[in-house]
């Protein structure tokens, strides 16, 4: 008897919520992976699913706490006394904060009444202010928050939130490593030659003395800022420059171009304004290094010809921030830490490390495995079956067993510290991969053999027209196999490699956490550029895999 059509309806869609709620669990972990790489590093703690937007920065400067930074309720506290006591303190330290005004730095002065100030300043008493305070009366609990207000306390948090753009020691170093500071922070003559922009010496009451930058994106969508400097060098003796730059969390992109000796050198790609604090930018002249394995902390500067700045004995160099906005600033953060990745280590070297791997065993598999595998199920030979059984016999062998003298022959072969352990070996085939294709060739009809012999062909005919054009699905199933064992592995190279132009991608990483120790978004954005091929081979291949798989079992 059928079942009533409501109960088959909601069967269905109980399975089809089943399905989802599944789905979403089980990717849960790669969704973690890919919003983590789009972080910066303040965002990583308290933990988040989703990174932050950055904000439309139109002007600058501007008050702004961070999201990790701005106040939190205390564990163990109440909803209403926290409540009860927020409101209070904050008016209090806002009180507090005014009336120290005149012993704080000019520039801070006028923005002493700022909301973000107070809250920066309050987030930063919470952290130490005892649980009792928000127990009994509000009156000893504001009166310990406004106690402990002091001019080097308001100093600290402004420097926090108070995100500006900002200039200060501009260095050049040599190519044999001398290092000229031409002037002094505050005496580097920077000029604004394009947009509404305007420069501020921060020379008093200040930790570090710089050239503050006020611009509006109002009416233009840049500025440019330039300096001319004295360079005792000539440009065969320049290698890099070095500029230390206070940054406004803002995303906008900036340049950097070089003229000396007639000569106009561009930055490759552009740095951004990501973090609103101090910050090293390098640029480097293009040169041999670009090219190899070493960690690359600069900018490249190509050599784009003849400038119009020849003035002998100088420099001069320009600045040039373009604003971003929303959905530019958003591109621009997103992107970053996979450029970051891309820049700091040969990425694409370690990629077409694995690439050639991955091709050399996925083709050493197939022809390797098919070619045994044609043996063993369509030719007739003495002790056929008991070869068979030795092969499956070295399924049961664990890999760990035969490393040692695996890699004394390929030692002894000269093949060490080279790619070809790691690809050769494919072409003798795997006994998993003979297992199956052999359970596939004998569904094959022996008519369709028959009927080739009879037209004139031979063994190795039959195996290349016959054989291979029907056993596809099992072919491609191999083809995936080997593509994820191969591009994850690693003990593989660790093992037969020490030459770092060699790394395939899964080792190269492994040696990119040893250089971004505690950056956990580049390595994630990292992890994500390696799954990515996976992920759209198993889009591209799913219906193969799984046609294998199924037509192997049925008639195997």
């Amino acid at each position: 008897m059928a079942k009533p059509l409501h109960k088959r309806i909601f069967g269905r869609l109980a399975m089809h919520a089943i399905l989802i709620l599944g789905s979403i669990v089980f990717s849960a972990p790669f969704v973690w992976l890919i919003s983590t790489s789009m972080k910066t590093p303040e965002e990583l703690y308290p933990p988040r699913w989703l990174p932050i937007l950055p904000d439309r920065v139109v002007e600058s400067p501007y008050m702004r706490l961070r999201t990790n930074e701005r106040p939190v309720r205390p564990l163990g506290v109440l909803d209403a006394d926290w409540e009860r006591l927020q409101p209070a303190a904050k008016t209090a330290i806002t009180e507090r904060i005014t009336a120290l005004a005149p012993q704080l730095p000019a520039y801070m002065q006028p923005l002493a009444d700022h909301p973000e100030l107070t809250e920066g300043v309050f987030a930063r008493l919470l952290r130490r202010a005892p649980s009792r305070l928000f127990v009994g009366p509000v009156e000893p609990g504001v009166q310990w928050f406004a106690e402990r207000v002091t001019p080097d306390e308001i100093r600290d948090v402004f420097e926090l939130v108070y995100c500006r753009v900002a200039f200060s020691e501009l260095v050049f170093i040599s190519w044999d490593m001398r290092i000229e500071t031409p002037l002094p922070p505050e005496e580097v003559p920077w000029q604004v030659i394009e947009g509404d922009a305007s420069l501020v010496p921060r020379t008093r009451d200040v930790r570090r003395v710089s050239q503050e930058v006020r611009y509006s994106f109002e009416d233009h969508n840049r500025f440019v800022v330039q300096a001319e400097l004295p360079m005792a060098w000539s440009l065969d003796e320049f290698k890099k420059m070095r500029l230390a730059n206070h940054a406004d969390r803002s995303w906008h992109s900036f340049d950097m171009v070089l003229e000396m000796d007639g000569r106009r050198l561009e930055a490759h790609s552009p740095a951004y304004a990501a973090t609103d604090r101090w910050q090293d930018h390098t640029w480097q002249v293009a040169s041999y290094e670009d090219d190899t394995v070493a960690v690359k902390t600069w900018i490249t500067l190509h050599d784009t010809g003849p400038a119009a700045y020849d003035t002998p004995g100088k420099a001069r160099v320009t600045v040039t921030y373009n604003q971003a906005g929303g959905l530019m600033a958003a591109y621009n953060k997103f992107i970053s830490n996979y450029l970051e990745v891309g820049r700091r280590v040969p990425f694409w070297r370690y990629m077409g490390n694995s690439v050639f791997l991955v091709v050399m065993n996925i083709l050493g598999q197939i022809f390797g495995a098919s070619l045994a595998a044609y043996a063993f199920s369509r030719l007739r030979w003495p002790g056929r079956e008991f070869c068979f059984v030795l092969v499956l016999a070295t399924l049961m062998v664990p890999p760990q067993v035969t490393l040692i003298p695996v890699f004394l022959i390929f030692k002894n072969l000269g093949w060490f510290n080279t790619l070809r352990p790691l690809w050769v070996p494919a072409f003798a085939g795997a006994a998993f991969f003979i297992f199956l294709l052999r359970q596939f060739m004998r569904t094959i009809p022996t008519d369709l053999e028959d009927s080739a012999k009879i037209d004139g062909c031979g063994y190795i005919g039959i195996y290349w027209r016959i054989i291979l054009p029907l056993i596809k699905p099992a072919l491609a199933t191999i083809a995936i196999f080997t593509f994820m064992t191969v591009w994850n592995d690693f003990m593989g190279p660790l093992i037969f490699i020490t030459d770092q132009e060699l790394y395939p991608l899964s080792l190269g990483l492994y040696a990119l956490h040893a250089v971004m120790v505690g950056q956990h978004q580049m390595m994630m954005a990292a992890a994500v550029l390696m799954t990515i091929p996976v992920i759209l081979l198993f889009f591209l291949a799913q219906r193969q895999f799984i046609q294998g798989i199924t037509l192997t079992g049925l008639k195997g």
